[in-house]
């Protein structure tokens, strides 16, 4: 499967690994297919305070 940054995936997070620097992260589609992609830290949405 090709994928580029402007695609949107639907499915559902598998598993979820934190690291040191970075977090890998699995995410399950419809059909079968795992896509496991590795984010750093700098790169994860902030989280907004209530």
């Amino acid at each position: 499967m090709k994928t580029s940054a402007r695609n949107q995936l639907a499915g559902k997070v598998t598993k979820l690994t934190r690291g040191a620097v970075n977090d890998e992260i699995e995410l399950g589609l419809p059909g079968g297919q795992t896509i496991v992609a590795v984010v750093t830290h700098e790169r994860k949405a902030p989280r907004h305070s209530a």
